[in-house]
């Protein structure tokens, strides 16, 4: 690998990196999900050897790529996304399981967080009722990142009691 090869690269890096995090930006609406685009974007274009192109062709072929990579993942977002209302209580439990007589989603989610260890009730508060990200909750409880794993670990054990209580 030539070093004036990584010395172009990084020189584009600097050069486009602020303004398509801004594009970005406003097709996502959250930073940290649109530095993610742009560095998977570099990535990519570093894997593919396209950083030797014209300037010119570049820029725009940049500009054009972020975007596209923004719909993308918008599109993935929507997709991921289920509406709990979709599904009623009984349909989400185990086959050889019921829910109990007379009990609604509604109350099953509203007593669900109380099963949870108080540090787990805690970060699930945090990040679906104050909709913070896991790395805010992390630093907001003085943990690791190594302990924002903890946050994962309560969402799913959440969701695990929602779909079979």
């Amino acid at each position: 690998m030539s070093a004036d090869r990584k010395d172009i690269f990084k020189s584009r890096f600097q050069e486009h990196y602020s303004r398509l995090c801004c594009i970005a930006y406003g097709y996502v609406s959250d930073q940290d999900d649109a530095e993610d685009i742009v560095q998977e974007l570099f990535i990519s274009v570093w894997n593919k050897r396209l950083d030797g192109m014209p300037e010119k062709e570049f820029a725009a072929y940049m500009t054009t790529s972020v975007r596209n990579s923004c719909v993308s993942f918008l599109r993935k977002r929507r997709d991921d996304t289920v509406s709990i209302d979709a599904y009623p209580a009984s349909a989400s439990c185990m086959p050889d399981e019921a829910p109990e007589e007379g009990k609604t989603l509604q109350d099953i989610m509203e007593s669900a967080p109380d099963t949870l260890p108080a540090r787990c009730r805690e970060v699930f508060l945090l990040a679906k009722l104050h909709g913070l990200k896991y790395r805010e909750i992390a630093e907001k409880l003085e943990v690791s990142e190594h302990g924002a794993l903890l946050v994962t670990v309560a969402v799913i054990i959440l969701s695990i009691i929602i779909n079979c209580e």
